[in-house]
């Protein structure tokens, strides 16, 4: 695979996408159906995940995907795949569905479990994100960007989100007992994608989530990585892209919250 090639498609790619969102966002008139419990999808995730895999499937013929909206009930089972392409067309359904802007798009390019390209735009707020394994930044509408220098956790905004797993919420709600007393601010903003690629930027201290599916973070944990921050599980562990659990941090707040959580 070649990721220069990649990288321009792309960025082709996901702004014609985002236009498709745009246009449900704007006009407010698409479907729902339910995936099972709490979890729904619209149109727009539809529409969306179907132009991605058709575009991607033209460009880059004979590789694999695992999106959203397609993805197997066990997608553990692509774990050692190489060159496998991990798609979510609208991350932030909810926030989508009652208007509010904080949604992305995500494409990311996995190796057996490791990113090596990955590009994000949240097209509400004109964000388009990009990294390459072998490129030394991430850039943030064509300029190079890092995560925060916060090193007090008195100092610090961390985000979490909520699985749709409810025991897995759980485990958030005791991480967050042992942590909200000593960090500055918590947030739930209600998109992992669009939550990690703001820690890459600086906009976020740390990150904790306990469900995330590989098309969450297939693009935005190189992001955090490049950007100069650190990604365990919550006890500390190495993590990849198919690990649920994750803590994501500008790396100098690390340890400080993995003594507190762990």
């Amino acid at each position: 695979m070649n990721l220069n090639q990649a990288r321009e498609y792309l960025l082709t790619l996901l702004p014609q996408a985002g236009e498709i969102l745009k246009k449900y966002f704007v006009s407010g008139e698409f479907t729902f159906q339910s995936k099972g419990g709490f979890d729904f999808l619209t149109q727009a995730d539809e529409e969306v995940d179907l132009f991605l895999r058709e575009g991607i499937k033209k460009q880059f013929p004979g590789t694999q995907l695992l999106t959203e909206e397609t993805a197997p009930k066990d997608h553990q089972t692509l774990k050692e795949i190489k060159n496998l392409w991990v798609i979510d067309p609208l991350d932030g359904t909810i926030n989508f569905s009652r208007g509010n802007p904080h949604f992305a798009i995500s494409v990311g390019l996995v190796d057996k479990g490791i990113s090596k390209f990955g590009v994000v735009l949240v097209p509400l707020e004109n964000k388009l994100y990009w990294a390459e394994q072998d490129q030394e930044n991430v850039f943030l509408n064509g300029e190079p960007i890092k995560v925060s220098t916060t090193e007090n956790l008195e100092k610090a905004v961390m985000a979490c989100d909520w699985t749709w797993d409810l025991e897995k919420r759980l485990k958030v709600v005791t991480w967050l007992n042992k942590s909200c007393s000593k960090v500055l601010q918590i947030k739930q903003m209600g998109s992992a994608v669009a939550d990690l690629a703001d820690l890459a930027a600086g906009k976020l201290d740390i990150y904790l989530h306990s469900g995330l599916k590989p098309w969450d973070v297939a693009a935005c944990t190189l992001f955090i990585e490049k950007a100069g921050g650190r990604i365990t599980t919550p006890s500390g562990e190495k993590w990849n892209v198919f690990n649920p659990e994750m803590l994501a941090s500008n790396g100098f707040l690390h340890t400080k919250i993995l003594d507190l959580i762990s």
